[in-house]
């Protein structure tokens, strides 16, 4: 049984069932967790911290004056700092993990938990000498080499939660009336080349689409002109730099799927990011730099829990990293000659012979093909290992030990 101090220590607005504590403590008793909370700090207990992700989210002294009071009252406590809404963390960050260290919590007692996978990768990037140089923050190394990483996909129970006043819809079949849905706000680097390629075929025609280019990369310059040349789309940074709205898809919820979209759309399009592939310069990488490296958000979960097809693009590997967690996926459906992926453009390339090959397929194809009982079968076992919530539990098993 996994003891835990039951108070809340975190940043500034976070919000608690967007954090681990929260969703083991909301999670508890619904899905057996068998952890055991206790507002007692001077028993053996795990001391959880959301010491935050932003560029500008500092940690108050009188916060963190707390959580530390409340760790050193007993020699066996653990502390535990959460980090799971981003896949990154910031100087603000390592700055608040220096002052613990000068405390003097021995580093063998601290788990950073992240939504970044692999765990090794997270220390790699952010934990040794290269990420914390670039950030300016002087550090003693070894402590920061003895800190435990722990991933977790924590975005799978957030999103449950934050849905758990609702009722999923059937799952059934639907009369298509597009062939892909793609809602696209922050202009993250391989964003904006499914986009100009979208924007070329005219296949923003055939979905429900947006695109909103905002966040912190809105300008098309040379290495997106770059992109567009070794894909043979043409560069027009007007066209696809210009926001395309899908009717007021501002006040929509990022998390939900408006009812047009999951009903007659055939095929979700998601793409997902991660910190190492915000370099336009990964693109060009071979393949092993990056294969196992993974962030799974409300992108990806919203479709298992409204049970619709999908397809992830610009990640190579991203379907062997979700059946490798039980869920399953749809590329296979589509009868399209798949490059060997030496190198991430391969991955891309292979993302627009796949495009291609659905936006060619008539609306009744791909209903003849969507609606049968076995992908419907599908669609529902996705949506059950959502509900599950595996990563949250596998988490527990990890601290526990």
């Amino acid at each position: 049984m996994l003891p835990i101090l039951d108070k809340f220590f975190a940043t500034t607005d976070t919000i608690l069932h967007k954090t681990t504590f929260g969703h083991i403590k909301l999670c508890n008793d619904s899905h057996d967790l068998n952890c055991k909370f206790s507002d007692n700090s001077y028993k053996p207990c795990s001391v959880f911290f959301y010491a935050g992700n932003g560029k500008h989210e500092y940690v108050d002294e009188e916060l963190l004056k707390n959580v530390l009071t409340d760790y050193n009252n007993h020699p066996d406590n653990q502390l535990i700092i959460d980090t799971i809404i981003e896949d990154y963390v910031q100087a603000p960050f390592l700055e608040c993990l220096e002052k613990i260290f000068q405390s003097g919590v021995p580093p063998e007692k601290i788990t950073i938990i992240t939504s970044y996978n692999p765990a090794n990768a997270f220390t790699h990037r952010f934990l040794r000498d290269i990420e914390v140089n670039y950030m300016g923050i002087k550090t003693n190394q070894d402590k920061f080499d003895k800190v435990t990483v722990v991933s977790y996909n924590g975005f799978s129970s957030s999103y449950m939660l934050d849905h758990n006043d609702l009722e999923p819809p059937e799952i059934k079949a639907r009369e298509l009336k597009k062939h892909f849905s793609l809602l696209q706000k922050n202009s993250r680097f391989i964003r904006k080349i499914v986009h100009a390629y979208f924007m070329h075929k005219n296949y923003n025609n055939k979905s429900y689409y947006a695109w909103h280019n905002v966040g912190a990369y809105p300008d098309w310059g040379p290495k997106e002109s770059q992109a567009c040349d070794f894909f043979n789309i043409p560069y027009d940074p007007e066209l696809y730099k210009t926001p395309i709205l899908f009717d007021d898809i501002y006040a929509v919820k990022e998390w939900e799927i408006p009812d047009t979209l999951w009903s007659t759309s055939a095929v979700a399009v998601v793409v997902e990011t991660n910190s190492p592939r915000e370099s336009a310069d990964s693109l060009y990488t071979d393949f092993h730099h990056h294969k196992d490296h993974y962030f799974l958000t409300e992108k990806t979960y919203k479709n298992f829990w409204y049970g619709v097809p999908f397809i992830h693009l610009g990640m190579p590997f991203m379907d062997e990293m979700l059946q490798a967690q039980g869920y399953k996926t749809f590329r296979h459906l589509f009868d399209v000659e798949q490059r060997k992926v030496w190198k991430n453009t391969d991955g891309m390339h292979n993302d627009f012979a796949l495009i291609d090959c659905i936006a060619n397929m008539s609306l009744d194809e791909l209903s003849d093909l969507l609606n049968n009982k076995e992908v419907l079968a599908v669609c529902m076992h996705n949506r059950k290992m959502l509900t599950r919530l595996l990563p949250l539990k596998n988490l527990v098993i990890d601290l526990d030990k």
